[in-house]
């Protein structure tokens, strides 16, 4: 609003005119609506000079903020309504116009005319109390306007002193115009060749619904013959809307579905998204479980190789220890030849040097009798270490008796273990191959299904293409949208399985990979744990051979024995932890397993519910396409009734002419 007065003040500035103050005053005292700043400009009953009409129409040609423009009573001259309707020839916001009694003739009908002609957003158009009529050719411009506009849908023409001349002009306006839906003529002088005229225009314009005609001196004949007319303007005016409005109906819905449809698409992506994502999840969580495994498996190894040390280490004790044994035998021969020697050479000095070292007998008896009882401890000792020999002989027996027994059960778990992993080697294999099989006849038969609903598809196109060429175009192309869309949707399926099917492939090859390596692996375990049987059974033999030298050496034979107990004990956990992660690697193979079994079914209700989903949209699109034909059809049949109904009126009409026709020739008065 601030803007516009800034503008008028300007543009009166510098064309050096001084603005009227009754344009201010109105100007200050418009008030904006609230619904987008939008108003109505009211300057009635002010006498607007030419130089004001010239500001305002430059004004008003470039104004974006009056929607309704009130000129009434405002004594505009030819050169004031030139003036405005030049502004308003290039007007886009303003929506009613009213210049109801300026006396507006010649120029200012023809400048109305140009306005008509060139503005496209005029919907009313006030001109009540003017003189457009009086001039013919001036009138037949404003008609040429009219009936080149587009855009107006009422116009007031009341008391404009229209002749059947100008009501002539303007039924050929009204032939050609297509958006006019009222006028007012009332109070003019149409008579009855005008109404005829009129009449007959309303046989070409089918937009008009409203027709006011009172004091033109035509008779109620015409004038019901004219109300008929547009009451079958204003049947066909709903039926038309009523048309429209299905149209835009099935449409929407149209929209609608698609809608629906790209909704179910993009859930089914996301679901798919997150199936893979849980796919990869798992896929990385199995590689971590896998790559723990395989540390474990290195720990074994690194303990069995520990072990092997170990054991090589007790070998290299046991070597010593025999070399121990022999040194110490050594020793005691040499002890004992030693003593032999020393007694004899002490019982010939005893007897050779009695007299000469009775000290040394003395010393030498003492040490006879130490020796003796040396000797003594000796042979209790070595009775001693006989009987714990035969003790330990027997514990030896004892270990060989549980080390074969052990390795006895060894054998038997191994070869059970053995036996069981090549039968769920065997059933894994199979349900492979059998979820292969099934999993290649779904496809089989999802793609015989496809191909055949193609054909199906391409069968009833073929059939129905000429009904489509006779629909609209927007529903053509609303056909033509749904197919392309139910193509992509199609492709994006058949995508998606071909990618499913490869990550399945990926995952059994994973699979068979994983079982060839835990194999492999225990194959190793099983050569390792034979290297340690033969180590072992080697080692018996050793203690064997050796029980018989290894009397001095028994806490070392009793520590040697327990740390072999526990390296059996720590063998035998590490056998039991091997079979429990066997038995949990079996399990997490069962679980997989499921959760395989389980995206099928996922994936195979997705599939049956996409099919679902296509077919009640095909019944859809069908059931519109019937109701759009039935449609057609009720309109083809109300059309073929109003045509009748028109010829009806017509022939009626015509009878009624000729009547009035003889009547007037046979009248004796000629009306004025």
């Amino acid at each position: 609003m601030d803007e516009f007065k800034h503008t008028f003040l300007r543009l009166c500035r510098d064309h050096h005119i001084e603005p009227q103050d009754c344009v201010l005053n109105r100007l200050k005292s418009v008030k904006l609506s609230p619904r987008k700043g939008k108003s109505n400009l009211d300057l009635s009953t002010s006498s607007l000079t030419v130089k004001t009409c010239a500001i305002l129409g430059k004004v008003l040609a470039t104004d974006r903020t009056f929607t309704e423009i009130k000129l009434n009573d405002c004594m505009l001259t030819d050169d004031g309504v030139k003036a405005i309707t030049h502004g308003l020839s290039s007007n886009v916001t303003c929506r009613k116009l009213d210049l109801k009694g300026n006396n507006i003739r010649g120029g200012g009908a023809e400048a109305l005319g140009r306005m008509l002609r060139h503005n496209k957003t005029l919907t009313s158009l006030g001109l009540e109390w003017n003189a457009l009529g009086i001039l013919d050719n001036s009138f037949s411009v404003f008609c040429e306007g009219l009936g080149a506009n587009t855009a107006l849908r009422e116009l007031d023409l009341r008391n404009n002193q229209i002749t059947h001349d100008g009501a002539t002009e303007l039924a050929s306006a009204l032939k050609r115009n297509t958006t006019l839906q009222a006028i007012d003529v009332k109070w003019n002088n149409i008579g009855i060749i005008g109404s005829r005229v009129l009449l007959d225009a309303l046989q070409y314009n089918k937009t008009i619904v409203k027709m006011a005609l009172a004091g033109n001196n035509i008779p109620n004949d015409i004038l019901k013959a004219i109300a008929t007319a547009l009451g079958h303007n204003e049947d066909h005016h709903l039926l038309t809307n009523e048309y429209l409005m299905r149209t835009h109906m099935l449409s929407s819905e149209l929209h609608q579905a698609k809608q629906d449809k790209k909704l179910q698409v993009s859930d089914l992506m996301d679901k798919i998204d997150k199936q893979e994502d849980l796919m990869r999840k798992t896929g990385r969580s199995t590689g971590h479980k896998l790559g723990q495994l395989q540390a474990a498996l290195e720990e074994r190894k690194g303990a069995f190789n520990s072990l092997a040390a170990k054991f090589s280490m007790m070998e290299s004790e046991l070597a010593l220890s025999e070399q121990k044994v022999h040194n110490l035998e050594g020793v005691l021969s040499r002890l004992k030849q030693e003593q032999s020697d020393a007694s004899q050479r002490h019982q010939s000095e005893a007897r050779q040097e009695r007299e000469e070292r009775a000290s040394m007998e003395t010393r030498l008896l003492r040490d006879l009798s130490e020796s003796n009882d040396r000797n003594v401890q000796y042979e209790a000792k070595v009775d001693d270490l006989e009987r714990k020999c035969k003790q330990q002989q027997e514990m030896i027996y004892e270990l060989k008796e549980q080390a074969a027994h052990m390795q006895a059960e060894l054998k038997l778990k191994t070869s059970q273990y053995e036996e069981r992993i090549q039968h769920e080697k065997e059933k894994t294999k199979s349900h492979l191959q059998e979820v292969e099989e099934i999993k290649t006849k779904e496809i089989n038969r999802i793609r015989q299904e496809s191909e055949d609903s193609e054909k199906a598809l391409k069968s009833r196109i073929q059939k129905h293409e000429h009904h489509r060429l006779e629909l609209e175009e927007e529903i053509s192309r609303l056909k033509s949208q749904a197919s392309a869309e139910r193509l992509q949707a199609e492709e994006q399926l058949i995508n998606t399985k071909q990618r499913i099917r490869n990550e399945e492939e990926q995952k059994c090859k994973q699979l068979e990979d994983r079982i060839r390596m835990l194999q492999h692996s225990k194959d190793e375990l099983q050569s390792h744990s034979s290297h340690q049987a033969t180590l072992v059974t080697e080692l018996q033999n050793k203690n064997g051979h050796m029980a018989l030298e290894i009397e001095t050496l028994k806490r070392k034979i009793e520590d040697l024995s327990q740390d072999l107990s526990g390296k059996n004990n720590e063998m035998m956990a590490e056998v039991g932890k091997v079979k429990l992660e066997v038995s949990q690697k079996v399990a997490q193979l069962e679980t997989e397993r499921q959760a395989q079994g389980d995206l099928r079914d996922r994936i195979n209700v997705l599939e049956r519910q996409l099919t679902d989903q296509t077919a009640k949209h095909r019944d859809a699109l069908q059931q519109k396409e019937n109701e759009i034909s039935s449609l057609n059809e009720k309109l083809h049949a109300r059309e073929v009734e109003i045509h009748r109904m028109r010829d009806e009126d017509a022939q009626r009409a015509n009878v009624l002419q000729s009547a009035i026709l003889n009547y007037v020739h046979k009248s004796p008065y000629t009306p004025r």
